[in-house]
């Protein structure tokens, strides 16, 4: 099982379903993605990687840890291309990051919805951080284990304002919903003061990176 597994067996049991909800609450902005849009963008940026780009099987693909949907779905896309995720560097794709993805559509729009190449090898490596790596096997494996351990299941929504520049980050803003067959509501430049009521709209369940009374938190 890797991290693209996932997404491939969430894509197959109900690509409808929201996956990403993503706010910027400095602008107002508000983007949501269901499995099969992230799905989509993935398999775009894959192809771009390969073709484009030039990507190998493990080659190093540098993303940029900003709390926003793009983050998700280039990280998504470099596994299902084979690569090796990385958060410091320039970025691979080096684009804008703004709410509507006009900037990745410039650059992706015209790759085939689906990815062309071969899927990853489990046992090679997949993410570099904080001076540790791990492999695809390893990355899907820790996400459902902490899955399991949180009790996150399929109606859970987990609330993160946290960067994927550190294990946490990642796990509760992207692979840990994913594993879990959940979904994530990511928050950037977070007002606090509206917190409690868009944990309400949202039916959050857990939290990471801010406390919010009632919540369990996945981080510290």
């Amino acid at each position: 099982m890797t991290p693209a597994d996932l997404l491939d067996r969430e894509l197959r049991r109900d690509g409808a379903r929201p996956l990403l909800t993503w706010y910027d609450d400095a602008t107002g902005g508000r983007v949501e993605l269901s499995v099969a849009t992230a799905a989509n963008w993935a398999a775009k940026i894959a192809n771009h990687l390969v073709d484009e780009v030039g990507a190998e099987p493990g080659d190093v693909v540098a993303v940029e840890p900003a709390v926003h949907w793009i983050t998700a779905v280039v990280m998504l896309g470099a596994w299902t291309a084979s690569g090796q995720v990385t958060v410091t560097g320039s970025p691979a794709i080096d684009i804008s990051r703004d709410a509507m993805g006009v900037g990745l559509s410039g650059v992706v729009g015209g790759q085939p919805d689906a990815y062309v190449g071969m899927p990853p090898d489990a046992s090679a490596a997949a993410l570099s951080l904080d001076g540790r790596t791990w492999t695809h096997a390893e990355l899907a494996a820790a996400a459902l284990h902490a899955a399991s351990h949180h009790g996150i299941g399929r109606d859970d929504r987990v609330l993160s304002t946290l960067p994927c520049d550190s294990a946490d980050g990642l796990d509760a803003g992207l692979l840990v919903p994913l594993a879990a067959g959940a979904s994530v509501v990511l928050v950037d430049r977070v007002d606090a003061t509206g917190l409690a009521a868009r944990c309400e709209t949202e039916k959050v369940t857990h939290t990471a990176g801010v406390a919010v009374p009632g919540l369990p938190r996945l981080d510290g």
